[in-house]
């Protein structure tokens, strides 16, 4: 099982990021190498905004994207039931009497998608209408933090120089940011419907920028309401938009520490205390840069040889990887035999969805040769590395362990945080999972394409279900000890998080 994002910088993938382009698990292949989905569609072109689609063709849609759900989505029930999903599709159904422009027709299918509660699940605008968009310099220009339910501007991409990170928001033309922030959160997919996994993609300005254009109209301008960080009084600024396809080049000029790639993975000491940081669930190809499995025998090596008792696993902002590296981790600190998952199943093994999207004969066949009906009448994925019994990994470190989580912690994250949790094998810090505590539903992930809008949506087929029980199906891992920085820490590029592990370590 391989996952679609390779991390870096955050910074860089700040221009074109959407919600469909967040990490997790790409498909199964027989070598588990790393795959790209595909995405079908016509080329970006020409782009009429204000083209409408009769209602007729917009319903013809919508019947098209309930029937690929309900064929193929392996956790569509998962979080909400198929009865309360098919009340929210009848809802939309009935509201399409008049044509609509393919901008109106996404934001009335977007509730559907995100009731699903599934992060690997997505709905994107055709190429023409997402490159049209980016193009338009209708984006909101910054970067902002959502801290203890205020909102604040952490990055200023604007010419308004007198704007200072730590500013409080207080309102976008004229809009309270209580409110834009409850119009746009529940466009967001996410695992379980996590809070955390939303606000902290909203964080993105990509993110922000597009459902703010989408949902409020498309404006080139913002008016501010700011009150400056230690102040009282409340300021306003009127701000241009900025391009879309600016926001990482923006960025990267005026916060190169920030754009700065980082390493996929890497181990430091913090006195007695080894901190090992994995960003990413993936190899590392950075000239120099060991594969992750190396990396990961090498830096438990160290442990054991420095006698280090004491480790902090930072796992915030990982967003996935292959669950092969996930596991690996795991198995270096366990100390018996376990099982990693205790199903992978889809809900077919060949799939008429297949004749909308661009999936080759030969990886329609790759899946069905891959799967086997069960009992139940699904059909278990066959040979990945993560079924059956697993075994411990030397070197094995015994000591303690402190993990730290956040909202984008997702994926195969979430899956090895799990089974930490499960298994007692460290203490949590930070903020609630961004990732359903039962596994996800990933693996073989398709896009396929509504005929008449261009529309796109991104569909898991595989059903995860971890070797864990006893926890709330509503949330992600909330942590032991929750931690959350203010404003103050972020500008003076303090980290409580890390802090409050180390102290809690060394207590013991």
């Amino acid at each position: 099982m391989t996952k679609t994002r390779r991390a870096g910088a955050v910074a860089v993938s700040f221009a074109v990021v959407f919600i469909a382009t967040a990490a997790g698990k790409d498909r199964f292949i027989p070598n588990s190498q790393k795959t790209t989905t595909r995405v079908t569609g016509s080329e970006p072109g020409a782009f009429d905004p204000g083209k409408t689609y009769p209602a007729g063709a917009l319903k013809e849609d919508l019947q098209i994207l309930w029937n690929m759900l309900e064929e193929g989505h392996g956790g569509l029930d998962r979080y909400t039931p198929t009865s309360d999903l098919k009340n929210c599709y009848d809802k939309i159904l009935s509201g399409l009497t008049k044509p609509l422009t393919e901008f109106d027709f996404y934001l009335r299918l977007l509730p559907l998608i995100t009731e699903i509660k599934d992060g690997h699940t997505a709905l994107q605008l055709s190429p023409g209408a997402s490159a049209f968009l980016d193009a338009q310099p209708v984006f909101f220009p910054f970067g902002l933090r959502f801290l203890n339910g205020k909102t604040y501007i952490f990055r200023n991409l604007s010419l308004e120089e007198n704007i200072k990170a730590g500013t409080e928001l207080l309102a976008v033309n004229g809009t309270p940011m209580t409110e834009i922030l409850s119009h746009l959160l529940p466009l967001i997919p996410s695992d379980a419907g996590i809070r955390t996994s939303r606000i902290r993609k909203l964080e993105f300005p990509a993110i922000f920028g597009r459902l703010l254009t989408l949902r409020y109209g498309r404006r080139e301008s913002f008016r501010l309401r700011l009150k400056q960080i230690g102040s009282r009084d409340i300021e306003e600024f009127s701000v241009p938009g900025i391009i879309g396809t600016d926001i990482s080049r923006i960025f990267g000029a005026r916060f190169p520490a920030a754009s700065r790639r980082l390493p996929l993975y890497e181990l430091s000491f913090r006195g007695t205390t080894a901190v090992l940081t994995i960003r990413n669930f993936g190899d590392d190809s950075e000239p120099g840069s060991l594969p992750y499995p190396v990396f990961l025998e090498n830096a438990f090596r160290a442990l054991n040889e420095k006698n280090i008792s004491k480790l902090i696993i930072d796992l915030r902002g990982n967003g996935g990887g292959r669950d092969e590296y996930g596991k690996l981790l795991f198995a270096h600190v366990m100390d018996r035999p376990f099982l990693y998952y205790l199903a992978l199943e889809a809900r077919k093994d060949r799939y008429d969805l297949f004749r909308f999207t661009n999936e080759t004969k030969k990886s329609t066949e790759e899946l069905a040769d891959l799967v086997r009906k069960n009992d139940r009448g699904w059909y278990d994925l066959l040979g990945h590395p993560n079924s059956g019994p697993q075994n411990p990994r030397s070197p094995r470190f015994s000591g303690r362990i402190a993990i730290l989580i956040d909202g984008l912690s997702f994926s195969t994250t979430g899956e090895v945080v799990s089974l930490f949790h499960f298994n007692k094998k460290a203490v949590f810090f930070g903020e609630e999972c961004g990732s359903g505590y039962y596994g996800s539903t990933s693996g073989f992930i398709v896009w396929a394409t509504l005929p008449n809008t261009g529309l796109q949506v991104k569909i898991p087929l595989i059903l995860c279900t971890l070797d864990v029980y006893g926890y709330s199906k509503e949330h992600g891992l909330i942590p032991d000890i929750s931690v959350s920085p203010t404003i103050e820490d972020l500008l003076a590029e303090r980290d409580p998080i890390i802090e409050k592990a180390l102290q809690f370590l060394e207590k013991k």
